[in-house]
């Protein structure tokens, strides 16, 4: 196709007077270099006439500003309001730069436009006051004049401060997503939907993140996802799979279906299927405290004769030692001990009678007799003593770790029969489940009556 001059450009407007439209073209031209070269003989006489302290003085550039605007954005007036809407943007590696960039439409897209004035132009001319600390001297670092439109604006801020390990790690977190065991649908799907705003830029197709997000779930959500969707979800397409999700979560949102934490009384769903070695764990040290606990009790060994079979204070030789005998019926209370009192008539019977104790025959006070050594025990009589002191704390020991024992075994006996009937009703509805006689539903944690 041959193409005309009026298609292929603009139709200059005529020119009645050519003649003088050039002369006024050649005289702005002479104009125009005259002035440079003034420019360039005023900076020739600057440096020659610089002396040593000029170089500490900073060059300052006609225009500072790394951002440049045309001359209708740069007079228009900010004012106190516009200062108040504006967000901010300090650098810091926990801000969102998306965020600040999406502010900044929101804010612009509330201002009264002017003639010569777009709304990108005031993008540009409000995006400086917006940054601080850090971000502001980032801008402030470059080069006067880079920047002449918003997208490269836009571009050189996303590039500095959206990294690339930001944007892999933003990926990763949409590529390994999964529905978190006390999270609800609609929370997991409004947590899937925030990582896609945050990274924009993760180049997965619709289809391959429908799909993302439906394996991420989990049983009890899946089975309601294919039950609103008519029975499975495999015959719809990606815009009909995220209309479905978006309506399933309006629809449950304020219907608690995420699984209950488990507490200290309770077992969780995750402990509800034991392994084979934990039952035989447990089997095993059941047997074993029974089997502790049946044992025959051990016989008496005689203190005197160290011959088992009858108590010591049986012995038949215990004729021989009247003394211990005495003390093992003693210390196991075969007797009954005179009273404490030391008024009463049986209590040191001597001290009624004692002339040193009476009101009367002062006279006659006897004085005291002189310290006599006590007599030592036989050695016999004291390793026999001793023996029969180990013996008897010995059997109160045994007694209380056997009260201990039987205990434990008592509480053992009532987790096994709630496992027990756990793993019952857990492989019941199971069974149900697989066979379709009911709906899909969230299994409720049980609770057994018994403290771990």
């Amino acid at each position: 196709m041959t193409g005309t001059r009026s298609s292929t450009s603009q139709l200059v407007e005529l020119e009645p007077e050519i003649e003088q439209k050039l002369r006024e073209i050649r005289r702005r031209q002479k104009q125009d270099r005259e002035k440079k070269n003034q420019q360039e003989e005023e900076e020739m006489a600057l440096v020659l006439n610089e002396t040593m302290g000029d170089l500490d003085i900073p060059t300052i550039p006609t225009s500072p500003s790394s951002i440049v605007l045309p001359a209708a954005a740069r007079n228009y007036e900010l004012k106190n309001i516009h200062f108040n809407m504006m967000p901010s943007f300090h650098g810091l590696s926990s801000e969102d730069p998306l965020a600040h960039i999406r502010d900044i439409f929101n804010m612009v897209s509330n201002m009264a436009l002017t003639e010569g004035v777009t709304e990108e132009h005031l993008r540009m001319k409000v995006f400086p006051y917006t940054l601080k600390d850090k971000a502001k001297m980032w801008l402030n670092s470059l080069r006067p004049g880079l920047l002449t439109s918003w997208t490269e604006v836009q571009n050189k801020f996303l590039e500095k401060f959206f990294s690339t390990q930001k944007t892999d790690a933003l990926r990763d977190k949409i590529m390994q997503f999964s529905q978190q065991a006390d999270e609800s649908f609609s929370e997991a799907w409004e947590r899937f939907n925030n990582f896609l705003i945050q990274c924009p830029h993760h180049g997965l197709p619709t289809l391959v993140l429908m799909r993302i997000f439906y394996k991420a779930l989990r049983v009890s959500s899946k089975a309601a996802v294919n039950n609103y969707a008519g029975g499975s979800i495999k015959n719809k397409t990606p815009t009909e799979c995220q209309t479905l999700f978006d309506t399933l979560a309006i629809e449950t949102q304020h219907s608690d279906t995420r699984g209950k934490r488990a507490g200290i009384y309770e077992i969780g769903s995750s402990n509800a299927f034991a392994s084979k070695e934990q039952v035989d764990a447990i089997t095993s040290k059941l047997d074993a405290l029974l089997a502790m606990n049946g044992r025959a009790p051990t016989q008496e060994i005689c203190s005197i004769c160290a011959v088992p079979g009858h108590a010591t204070i049986s012995c038949p030789h215990g004729v021989d030692f009247p003394e211990f005998l005495q003390e093992q019926a003693n210390m196991v209370n075969t007797y009954r001990r005179p009273g404490n009192d030391p008024f009463s008539n049986t209590y040191n019977p001597g001290w009624q009678r004692h002339p040193n104790f009476s009101w009367s025959n002062n006279q006659n006070v006897q004085k005291p007799p002189g310290f006599q050594p006590q007599e030592k025990k036989n050695n016999l009589e004291d390793i026999i003593a001793q023996l029969a002191t180990n013996t008897n704390q010995f059997m109160s020991k045994t007694e209380t770790t056997l009260q201990n024992q039987a205990a434990s075994i008592r509480n053992l006996e009532v987790q096994m029969g709630q496992l027990a009937s756990a793993l019952t009703l857990t492989f019941n509805i199971k069974l149900i489940l697989s066979l379709k006689l009911l709906p899909i539903v969230p299994l409720q944690m049980m609770k057994p009556c018994f403290k771990v």
